[in-house]
């Protein structure tokens, strides 16, 4: 018969030991049959099969039949297609090569596990046996459709065809537990198929008998895990495990547990008992199979069968075969009743449905028209909040110019920048570490400024706090925060001219710390008016000023100026910008489109008031992308841009380039509503489940009067037998009242 590609059962007789050896003789078999077995792809099945039909002549001539065809070779040995010469029915004769005693008792145990079932029809029928042939032989029915094995190789069965086939093959498998016999090794190699694609069991060679407790070895995979130790009673159980990898596989078309890594796991074992020990491990250990509950046309119903089946502990398992089989039926039984169901459902709930929908539509329409109010009441308020944090910030801004203005008005600081430039001088260095140490208490924990330095007209460090010698006398004028060009120069470009009022740097990342900083600087003038350079003080961006909205707000800084890598739209200030990494210098910017919509509304808004610019809130941006939102979560913004702009009582105005936004995500906003929405959900699916319930109420009524005359007839029986036997009494009783004659 067809085995398994990469493992073959193996029979096992413990109670058959040879001379001078305490093994097995069954189990010392099986062990070499295992550790020689090798892994096989279709390929090299296909050529093995291909060797084995090139036998010319079957082993003995059989008197009464005509050997045609050898159709393949075995473990125990040989099967030929023959024909009866009496009746010219097409058999199969299986004759048994080796006449160890292993291989008669194989013999032995199907043969008369064969006798025991012959004549039913779902097993493949035996009619002759040779016992005292060399070799011995029998003769079977001939199945010349081949094995389920051979289909399975095709590719997967519908769900349709394996529930059916499975089911054939549970019936014959419980006609023979019924008669005492577990077949011990199914699997679809052992399975024949008739002329009407109908199954037929094959190969009891491993069947045992209830009563018997001499193990069995099946087919890995096939296999239950309890089955693969060597002193472990036969049990129905088996075979239950067996129907239910057969089924997962014609679903799924592979075996369960079975993968690469599982297979060299097992074929690496050098002995029978670390094989099954391994299998049984495997089995019993590894997570349950999904593959059949991925399938589209597998219902729960028969993925829990098939997983009750699977059960690597028996106790869990279905007892035997007919609870197997009552559970497909009581499959196919409901689902034969589900036509009749969606009748009685579909008409009732199709006009629940239909009211449900314009309930639905009308309040939709509500929602939508309260959305739209809700949302023009939120841009305003959005409006307010920018322009209020803008005016914060822009104080922020213009309260550092005017500390560094105020420093660079001191007198002897423009006597020491007189001097020649050389050697640091201590009186400024101690003086410019007292302004560093002066100022940055007069702010909150974390918003001073990193660094002050000094440079003079010539673009070289005078001095710089916290105090760096090294950097004394280095050339840093052509840094952008010393000349105000809006790009960096190259260090041997001519000496540039000085800021002439206050400045605030483009936005660049500080060496030391690897995060976004700003050089905030105002020059130094003397009496005359003339440059004798800058002063300036560095803050990391995130620390200088707080941005923070209501609980439902974002507020976000903008630098619509080109930054130190010369892109316009850096974003400054973000609640998710990560300024704990140092290791991240990754930069974010606005698009394209939105970095001309915000520059837009700056040029509007830094405009002096008229009539013909008036502040009517056109800076609302409705469905705002957030760049620090997923790609699933955009448009889902409100959005208001102010930009920060220094206004000072001379009436001098400084646009300082940067513009804040307030964002609002659009689920908070409309929050209240949804909340409604959800209220008036579950207020409908409790009037539709209302409902459901009254229709299956409805419906149930329905199926007890179409049942009710069934009942009726019972009643009516009970009632005719209650009435004769009354009448009866009655006539007894007046028989005795009668005088005697």
């Amino acid at each position: 018969m067809v085995r398994c590609p990469s493992f073959d059962p193996v029979d096992s007789e413990p109670s058959q030991p040879e001379s001078g050896d305490n093994k097995p003789v069954a189990s010392r078999h099986a062990e070499e049959l295992l550790v020689d077995t090798q892994i096989m792809g279709q390929s090299d099945i296909d050529h093995a099969v291909a060797l084995s039909l090139h036998s010319a002549q079957p082993p003995i001539k059989v008197s009464g039949y005509e050997q045609e065809e050898f159709l393949g070779r075995g473990a125990f040995g040989e099967v030929w297609k023959a024909v009866d010469s009496n009746s010219g029915r097409e058999v199969a004769i299986k004759f048994y090569n080796h006449r160890g005693g292993i291989d008669w008792s194989h013999m032995t145990r199907e043969v008369e596990k064969l006798q025991y079932l012959f004549s039913d029809r779902h097993v493949v029928q035996l009619f002759d046996v040779g016992w005292d042939s060399d070799p011995p032989y029998y003769v079977m029915e001939y199945m010349g459709f081949g094995s389920l094995e051979d289909r399975l190789r095709q590719g997967p069965m519908e769900i349709s065809e394996s529930v059916k086939m499975i089911r054939e093959v549970t019936i014959g498998l419980a006609h023979a537990h019924d008669k005492g016999i577990l077949h011990c090794d199914l699997k679809p190699g052992n399975i024949m198929l008739d002329q009407d694609g109908r199954p037929r069991l094959a190969d009891f060679g491993q069947a045992r008998l209830k009563h018997e407790h001499a193990p069995a070895l099946g087919t890995l995979f096939y296999m239950a895990p309890e089955q693969a130790d060597l002193a472990a009673s036969p049990d129905a159980r088996w075979d239950v495990y067996a129907l239910g990898a057969m089924l997962f596989r014609m679903i799924t078309g592979e075996l369960p547990y079975m993968n690469d890594e599982i297979t060299q796991e097992l074929s690496s074992q050098d002995t029978l008992e670390k094989r099954l020990k391994s299998y049984s491990t495997l089995a019993s250990h590894h997570s349950k199979p999904t593959a059949h509950r991925l399938h589209p046309g597998v219902d729960k119903p028969l993925a829990d069968i098939i997983d009750t089946c699977l059960e690597a502990d028996p106790r869990k398992r279905y007892p035997n075969v007919q609870s197997l089989l009552h559970a497909l039926e009581l499959r196919e039984s409901r689902k034969s009743q589900r036509p009749m169901m969606l009748v009685g459902l579909v008409g009732p709930a199709l006009v629940v449905l239909l009211m449900a929908v314009a309930a639905w539509f009308l309040f939709q329409k509500t929602i939508d028209t309260a959305s739209a109010h809700l949302l023009q009441r939120t841009g305003e308020s959005n409006h307010l909040a920018a322009k209020s944090i803008a005016e914060r910030f822009s104080l922020e801004v213009d309260k550092r110019w005017r500390i560094l203005e105020s420093s660079a008005a001191y007198a002897p600081l423009m006597e020491w920048l007189r001097l020649p430039a050389g050697e640091p001088h201590a009186e400024l260095q101690k003086w410019l570490d007292e302004q560093h140490t002066h100022w940055n208490s007069q702010f909150t924990s974390g918003t001073g400024a990193a660094y002050w330095f000094i440079l003079d007209k010539e673009g070289k460090v005078r001095a710089i706090s916290p105090p760096a010698d090294s950097l004394v006398g280095s050339y840093f004028g052509y840094r952008e925060y010393f000349h105000g060009l809006g790009k960096e120069l190259s260090p041997f470009d001519p000496v540039p001219k000085t800021i002439t009022g206050p400045h605030r740097s483009n936005v660049f990342r500080s060496q030391p710390t690897n995060q976004l900083a700003v050089a905030f600087s105002v020059p130094i003038t003397g009496p005359a008016g003339e440059s004798l350079g800058i002063i300036a003080m560095e803050t990391a961006m995130g620390h200088f000023a707080e941005f923070q909205g209501s609980r439902n707000q974002l507020s976000v800084l903008v630098d619509l100026n080109p930054d130190q890598a010369g892109q316009s739209g850096l974003i400054v200030e973000h609640p998710q910008l990560d300024r704990s990494n140092a290791n991240s210098p990754t930069s974010v910017y606005l698009t394209p489109e939105q970095l001309a919509t915000f520059q837009h509304l700056r040029e509007v808004q830094t405009q002096p008031a008229s009539p013909d610019n008036a502040d009517d809130g056109a800076n609302a941006i409705n469905g705002y992308i957030d760049p620090f939102s997923k790609a699933d979560a955009a448009n889902d913004w409100l959005a208001s841009v102010a930009p920060v702009q220094v206004v000072r009582g001379d009436g001098e105005n400084l646009d300082t380039g940067w513009a804040v936004v307030v964002q609002e995500e659009m689920r908070q906003t409309l929050s209240p509503l949804e909340r409604l929405k959800s209220l008036f959900l579950y207020a409908g699916l409790a009037a539709l489940a209302l409902a459901a319930v009254i229709i299956g109420g409805m419906w149930g009524i329905v199926l007890l009067v179409a049942n009710a005359p069934g009942r009726l007839r019972s009643l009516k029986f009970w009632s005719r037998t209650a009435t004769t036997t009354l009448h009866s009494l009655n006539s007894a009783s007046d028989s005795l009242r009668k005088p005697l004659p």
